[in-house]
């Protein structure tokens, strides 16, 4: 995952979700737009987070 993706997207989520609970249509957007943030980065990272495969055994 990218660094901070995923926190994005939980604070995102969280925004929205107290912009809903509590009527504030600014800070629900607020949410989605920084959840969209989060997926960006996540797909803006490709395969830098994948861990490289091992290294082949030794020939002997």
């Amino acid at each position: 995952m990218a660094h901070g993706s995923g926190k994005d997207k939980i604070k995102g989520k969280a925004k929205e979700t107290l912009g809903k609970l509590t009527g504030d249509r600014r800070k629900e957007a607020e949410g989605k737009v920084e959840q969209a943030k989060g997926e960006i980065k996540k797909k803006m990272s490709g395969d830098r987070d994948r861990t490289p495969p091992p290294p082949p055994p030794p020939v002997l």
